[in-house]
C-alpha cells in the first residue's frame, strides 16, 4: 500500500495562509484595535515612557518590600 508523502508547511506559510483566510489580523488597524481593547480593559496602567514606568514599578516594589520585610531588632 502506498501512502502519499506529506510535506509539512513552514510557519511562515501557515501564518500567511491564516492571514489570507482572515483568521489573523495584522497591520496598523489591528494594532490600534488591540491597543484600544487593552486601554478599555486596563486603563492607563503605565504613565510616561516605558523606562519611567519601569522606574516607578521598581520604586513601588521597594516601598512595598520595606513595609513587608522589616528587620526585627
Amino acid at each position: 500500500m502506498n501512502f502519499p508523502t506529506i510535506t509539512p508547511m513552514t510557519d511562515a506559510e501557515r501564518v500567511l495562509d491564516q492571514i489570507q483566510r482572515g483568521e489573523l489580523r495584522c497591520g496598523r488597524e489591528a494594532a490600534r484595535a488591540i491597543a484600544a481593547r487593552h486601554q478599555a480593559a486596563y486603563g492607563d496602567a503605565f504613565h510616561g515612557t516605558p523606562a519611567e514606568a519601569l522606574q516607578n514599578s521598581i520604586a513601588w516594589g521597594k516601598a512595598v518590600a520595606s513595609l513587608t520585610f522589616r528587620e526585627v531588632a
